[in-house]
């Protein structure tokens, strides 16, 4: 294998299983053997919020409570033991990093505490409406993110 570069830091890439990120932790593993750095794949869980009774403030909660174990919530857990399985597959050196939140917040974050060199985000292909309502990762990765960023199709 080359010798690392020490003037970059990893290729981070956001991932949850789905074929779209499957594509994006492709494209992220070619980057990060190109430019010779470590990959750290990033899954995002979700916390849940209920809402009860809008007029009534007691009856606002957090809602169900996430089973958390050492290595995340056990929602998300499948998929952070998928991506720990494609990197060992792929002989890449790296890590798989959970967070709760906003995916493209938590890539983004992640992406700045880690000095990245670049991110990988996949596209998916989202409604008007979603788009409106800030669900489409990719896009609001590329507006936020301090770095290159690569949009695997």
């Amino acid at each position: 294998m080359a010798t690392k570069s020490t003037q970059v830091g990893p290729v981070v890439v956001g991932y949850d299983g789905r074929d779209e990120s499957e594509i994006a932790l492709d494209v992220a593993i070619r980057e990060a053997r190109t430019r010779q750095v470590d990959l750290v794949v990033i899954v995002v869980g979700s916390l849940p919020v209920a809402v009860g009774d809008p007029l009534d403030p007691y009856s606002i909660d957090a809602g169900v409570y996430l089973e958390m174990t050492p290595d995340g919530p056990l929602e998300i857990r499948p998929v952070v033991l998928a991506a720990q399985r494609r990197l060992a597959a792929a002989h890449v050196d790296g890590t798989v990093e959970w967070a709760i939140g906003d995916p493209a917040v938590e890539i983004v974050r992640v992406a700045d505490e880690q000095g990245a060199s670049a991110i990988v985000v996949g596209t998916h292909h989202h409604s008007a409406l979603a788009r409106f309502l800030g669900a489409d990762v990719a896009a609001t990765v590329v507006r936020h993110a301090h770095r290159d960023v690569v949009v695997a199709q």
